[in-house]
Formats: C-alpha cells, sequence, structure tokens
C-alpha cells in the first residue's frame, strides 16, 4: 500500500501544528506589536488569526501538491 493511514495520521497532524503556530505568529504581531490599542482578549481577533493561519497554511500545501504532483 503506497498511503497508509499512519502517513495520513502524519501529515494531519503536522497540517494542524503548521496552521496554529502561523495563526500565533499573526496574532502577536497584530495584537502586540501593530495594534497596541486592541484588546489582548480579543476573541474575534483570535479566531480571524486562527483562521489566517489555516488559510495560508492551506494555501502552502496545495501549492505543494500541485507542485509536485499535478504540473
Amino acid at each position: 500500500m503506497e498511503f497508509s493511514p499512519f502517513m495520513f495520521a502524519v501529515l494531519a497532524l503536522s497540517f494542524l501544528a503548521i496552521a496554529y503556530f502561523l495563526g500565533m505568529m499573526i496574532h502577536s504581531a497584530l495584537l502586540y506589536e501593530d495594534k497596541a490599542n486592541m484588546r489582548r482578549d480579543s476573541k474575534t481577533a483570535w479566531a480571524l488569526c486562527m483562521a489566517a493561519g489555516l488559510g495560508i497554511t492551506s494555501w502552502l500545501f496545495y501549492y505543494g501538491y500541485y507542485v509536485n504532483f499535478v504540473r
């Protein structure tokens, strides 16, 4: 079997980890560096930053798939 369930689990966990840490970097840059007047405990800002991290990571994974397998 070319693809194992373990490989898919590792891929999914790495995707979520990259998205989470990218969202944390966006969150810290937005709230602590650029926007000093924003509330630090804003759940809306946290959700938007995590969505941005998820979107960027999704694009990175899709582009990597496209470059390596489709083209």
